[in-house]
């Protein structure tokens, strides 16, 4: 790995240059980095991005739409080539969620349907359905509005048909996002249990009255106490027996 251009790389962002050269920067010092430290080195590249895409949106609240998504657009395209495909579709997703909000003063931004549905079949496509759920709920609200908009019967049917295999992605991306959940549950719970256990086996294994002798001493104990109910029980029968020398 080229370390020199890493470093460079994050000092760039922490000096909050956006531009293509530290894509360029970013993008060589990854094609130059070793098998071996590409794993460690691409995480560590991911959670410094993560932390510092969620200071640096704080910064720029007072920023002019322009300037908010062109930084999105800087970090979705750096986390795509780190190899964060989750984070890279947040920032899309920001982005598209950005334009939506604002466009009623800047009609430019406005986001049409088949952007949204395009992004929510791509988020599917690469296993986050759960994006893909929230992006198709917006394409259904743009599609909705394009409808009472539409007079012509042709592009009416379009806009229906386009409803249509957005409702299916949706329903879909709805059912994996909830199996996803048990499943999360379910692992969580088989997580707890294995604790439980190896609690209650920790804690017996240090218990002084578990040990060898005391459990056979308590066997014993148990026995003896079970002889003594039986000969109480057989002598109880015998005195309730009539005597046959008073027949």
């Amino acid at each position: 790995m080229n370390v020199d251009e890493t470093y460079l790389f994050l000092n760039r962002i922490q000096e909050r240059r956006f531009d293509e050269e530290s894509l360029r920067i970013l993008e060589l010092s990854l094609v130059a980095m070793n098998v071996k430290s590409f794993a460690e080195i691409r995480s560590r590249l991911r959670d410094f991005m993560r932390s510092e895409s969620a200071a640096i949106f704080g910064e720029l609240s007072g920023e002019s739409i322009v300037a908010k998504l062109s930084v999105l657009e800087f970090f979705a395209r750096a986390f795509a080539l780190i190899g964060d495909l989750e984070s890279c579709l947040a920032m899309r997703y920001e982005a598209l969620n950005l334009r939506e909000l604002k466009y009623p003063s800047c009609l430019w931004l406005r986001v049409s349907h088949s952007e949204w549905a395009k992004f929510a079949f791509q988020s599917m496509e690469n296993g986050f359905p759960s994006i893909a759920g929230k992006a198709s709920e917006n394409a259904l609200l743009s599609l909705k509005k394009d409808s009472l908009i539409e007079s012509k019967s042709e592009e009416f049917s379009e806009i229906i048909d386009a409803s249509e295999k957005v409702k299916r992605l949706r329903d879909s991306a709805a059912s994996l996002t909830s199996s996803r959940s048990v499943q999360a549950q379910g692992a969580e719970y088989l997580r707890s249990k294995e604790v439980r256990i190896r609690t209650r086996q920790s804690q017996n294994t240090k218990n002084p009255d578990c040990t060898g002798s005391n459990l056979f001493r308590e066997g014993i104990k148990k026995r003896n106490q079970r002889m003594l109910e039986d000969l109480r029980t057989i002598q109880m029968i015998r005195d309730t027996e009539p005597d046959s020398r008073c027949v």
